[in-house]
């Protein structure tokens, strides 16, 4: 059964807030350290992005191929071996410059998800957004990036990308409840490394709670302060059910949907933290 979306009235302190989001998380992907960390990330994130890249390679080879957030080029070498008419983007001119240097020859661009006008309507057969990137904007720019992408994709052409799952497990962190339970053993080794993290503690919790301003909740979703990069990043976060009413409202027919393990599933009976979305422009 579907959820209803809540599109939320928003005032316009709301509004500000939200933007503000965006404008903090971009900083962040403009940080060395953070650019230095997507460079040297190699190989498929998880086995759902595996499993779909295959399940659409032979439909795509060949065809013009569209990589949103490409941050330092993880997702490059196994898109540009499908087609060699492959543009890759990312909003962070540190992060086209990385990926430039590492992937020579490359087309790179600076370019926001949310005003794609640099490509004309029905341009290509494939948009992949990768590892969540999607979720770094607010509800309603996010709403954008869906649209433009429905605008560059040609007639029959795919979407593919992952969004954090609102009923998942990771939803809702807290510096204090990051990691897994720990043994006798992780309970040692914590307090002998303790005085050397400290510093890295302070940071983490500095930082959540610096940006749980921008906190919202409605329902269908929500924006949440995320562990990554010691929880300097505001994402997004979504019911299942409610994100392929968003896809079919703006003419998406949802063709397959994974859990991060490869797992297929319905409605919203996940707790994955995150999920995987292919869906097809309708002709």
């Amino acid at each position: 059964m579907c959820v209803m979306v809540n599109s939320g009235v928003f005032t316009g302190d709301q509004k500000s807030s939200r933007s503000a989001a965006g404008t903090d998380n971009r900083r962040e992907y403009r940080r060395a350290s953070i650019v230095e960390r997507l460079r040297i990330r190699e190989g498929w994130i998880d086995r759902a992005e595996r499993l779909l890249i295959n399940q659409i390679a032979d439909e795509v080879r060949a065809q013009p191929l569209l990589d949103i957030g490409v941050g330092g080029g993880r997702t490059a070498w196994m898109l540009r071996l499908l087609s060699a008419d492959y543009i890759a983007v990312d909003w962070s001119p540190e992060m086209v410059e990385t990926c430039r240097i590492e992937y020579p020859g490359v087309d790179v661009r600076e370019c926001d998800a949310r005003d794609l006008s640099i490509f004309g309507a029905g341009r290509f057969a494939l948009v992949f957004f990768s590892f969540n990137g999607i979720d770094i904007v607010g509800h309603d720019d996010r709403l954008r990036v869906l649209r433009e992408i429905y605008r560059v994709l040609k007639p029959g052409g795919l979407l593919l990308y992952s969004t954090g799952n609102k009923n998942g497990l990771r939803t809702d962190r807290r510096p204090w409840n990051v990691g897994r339970q720990r043994s006798v053993v992780r309970t040692v080794r914590f307090f002998l490394r303790f005085p050397a993290s400290l510093p890295r503690y302070l940071r983490t919790y500095r930082n959540w709670w610096n940006r749980r301003q921008f906190a919202e909740e409605h329902g269908s979703w929500a924006i949440r302060t995320s562990s990554a990069y010691e929880f300097t990043v505001v994402a997004h976060w979504t019911m299942p059910s409610a994100e392929m009413e968003i896809l079919s409202s703006i003419g998406f027919t949802v063709s397959d949907c994974r859990d991060n393990v490869g797992e297929q599933f319905e409605g919203d009976s996940t707790n994955a933290p995150y999920f995987y979305v292919l869906a097809r422009k309708e002709p």
